[in-house]
């Protein structure tokens, strides 16, 4: 008898797994419409949510928030893909910094050059935070791998005299942050660090290069193109 029963209830829980797990979806999905009018996205990714919740909340006495100079040494591409809450879908971003340790020190107007595995060449330039993005549309066809360097000229738009480059000694496979690699605070045998166009502090303050203040001030020049796209 106790057999028949223990039979019984293992069956009945094994023909009841798939209602369940339907129900179960059908919760999800339900939270997601509710997320969703909300203004916000729902990600069914525990992996990647758990990723983006990672991050925190942002932090409005280092950097503009909710604006395309917040959050640098980010993984930007977290919240800036299909899976993210962003609304733009970024297939590349990053920042560039002076040197490998302050993060408060950022490269304004840097030319940022990327070449992929089409031989296509394409040139961003970082705005006053030192953020750098390539959105989709801008790069539509872009194929992994990719090659990049960064430049900063003596006065960008003005003097395009070089005054550092810097280019990676190996190829991005395939990942669109720079800062998944490239980890804040680190640099060991897991990460070379942030990308930085000196590799000491001191070298950076030997060549006496002003910051800018982002959001920078009225006098500020934003270059908008790299000097192989001026027309």
């Amino acid at each position: 008898m106790r057999r028949t029963i223990y039979q019984h209830d293992a069956n009945a829980k094994h023909e009841g797994a798939p209602r369940l797990a339907w129900v179960r979806g059908l919760l999800a999905v339900g939270a997601c419409v509710a997320v969703a009018s909300i203004g916000s996205s729902c990600n069914l990714d525990p992996v990647h949510r758990a990723s983006v919740n990672g991050l925190g909340p942002e932090e409005a006495d280092l950097y503009p928030v909710e604006s395309e100079y917040h959050r640098p040494g980010e993984p930007c591409a977290l919240c800036h893909s299909t899976k993210g809450p962003a609304d733009s879908v970024f297939v590349l971003g990053g920042t560039v910094f002076w040197g490998p340790d302050d993060y408060n020190a950022r490269v304004d107007n840097a030319y940022v050059r990327i070449l992929d595995a089409n031989k296509t060449k394409r040139c961003f330039v970082t705005n006053c935070n030192g953020n750098f993005y390539v959105r989709k549309e801008d790069f539509s066809k872009i194929t992994f791998p990719l090659l990049v360097s960064v430049e900063r000229t003596v006065k960008p738009g003005q003097d395009e005299s070089t005054l550092v480059i810097r280019r990676m000694s190996s190829h991005i496979g395939r990942e669109a942050s720079c800062a998944t690699c490239h980890i804040q605070g680190l640099r060991d045998f897991a990460s070379p660090g942030q990308i930085r166009m000196f590799n000491s502090e001191q070298e950076f303050k030997d060549k006496n290069i002003p910051l800018i203040d982002c959001p920078p001030p009225e006098d500020f020049v934003q270059v908008q193109k790299c000097p192989e796209d001026v027309n």
